[in-house]
């Protein structure tokens, strides 16, 4: 089968990366791919609950029964661990080919949890190698179990998105650290704008708030001047007092300004770097201020919760049809 066959045997049209992809990953595929791996000390090193357990081992009898889903989990896995940087970057991409982000059809969305977890043995390699301390080694599996808790917990997702799943990749193949209040990654995305600013050599790490608890600028400073420290042990050769940090996200919108008072966690937050460009960001607003997945304009904003007053604020603006931005913005060294 081609790409072209077994995407649409899961309910999308092929991501490039299926195509560029599927010669070396068939060559490499074997039927019994799945059989040859143990999955429940997987499920024991990430410590997922019960009733994940039992959904996994469910779709795990549903590929064991059929040979194309057995294709397509195994593509999507090769791309994950194998593939050209390039490719594997493109993981985030693919659920423009998919309805709801998902794959479909004979697909479900755990068959994206299987493809991440396959992989479970390199992540192990990762943490022995650079020698991670039990804090990050507990974060790390965090990191992973909490892409599929996370979806179901928040959005009701049976599964994973693909964006979630490329997600807990960083983590598996050391890409993806956590230090104090903020995760970093290196070594993933090109930065061709902002990479003009710098000097020329300066390591640039990408920087992400995690979700799930409150963001205190104190917390985040802190975290910075760990990193500063501590970086060189996690990323081989990255000299953390000369990196610049980058960060591309909705907490630095331009239009908070006008929603929050200047005291507010968030506006503290923006004051450590500098912007240099925006896009359109109603997109991630809904996502991580409303938890809500369906796109932007296909539902009546009407509906969106009330519970804070950052929700409220922001409610307003969609209903009276106003622009809502994110904003990439930097940190150089000092």
């Amino acid at each position: 089968m081609d790409a072209y066959e077994l995407a649409r045997y899961v309910g999308m049209e092929p991501p490039e990366a299926w195509v560029e992809c599927l010669p070396a990953a068939m060559t490499a595929y074997r039927s019994d791919w799945l059989d040859r791996i143990d999955f429940e000390p997987i499920l024991d090193f990430y410590e997922f609950k019960e009733e994940y357990r039992t959904r996994l081992r469910g779709e795990l009898a549903l590929l064991r029964g059929d040979e194309t889903l057995r294709r397509v989990c195994w593509l999507m896995h090769y791309i994950l661990y194998y593939a050209p940087m390039a490719q594997f970057r493109s993981v985030w991409s693919w659920g423009k080919y998919a309805e709801g982000g998902v794959p479909g059809g004979h697909a479900t969305p755990v068959t994206c949890v299987v493809a991440l977890l396959a992989g479970q043995p390199i992540h192990a390699r990762t943490i022995a190698e650079r020698g991670y301390d039990a804090s990050q080694i507990a974060g790390h599996k965090r990191g992973v179990r909490g892409v599929w808790v996370g979806e179901h917990e928040s959005k009701g997702v049976d599964g994973v998105r693909f964006t979630l799943m490329i997600w807990g990749a960083y983590f598996v193949r050391g890409i993806l650290v956590r230090i104090g209040r903020l995760q970093y990654e290196y070594g993933v995305k090109d930065f061709p704008t902002f990479s003009q600013t710098v000097p020329e050599g300066t390591p640039i790490v990408a920087l992400h708030i995690p979700a799930g608890q409150p963001l205190d600028a104190g917390e985040v400073e802190q975290s910075l001047a760990l990193a500063r420290k501590t970086l060189g042990q996690y990323f081989p050769g990255v000299d953390g007092a000369r990196a610049a940090f980058f960060t591309h996200t909705w907490l630095l919108s331009p239009q908070l300004a006008e929603m929050l008072p200047p005291e507010s966690n968030i506006m503290k937050f923006q004051k450590l770097f500098k912007i240099f460009s925006t896009a359109d960001g109603t997109r991630s607003f809904l996502d991580f201020l409303f938890k809500e997945t369906r796109a932007p304009g296909t539902f009546d904003y009407n509906e969106l919760a009330e519970n804070s007053s950052l929700q409220r604020a922001v409610k307003r603006r969609l209903l009276a049809g106003l622009p809502l931005e994110l904003a990439s913005g930097y940190i150089l060294p000092e």
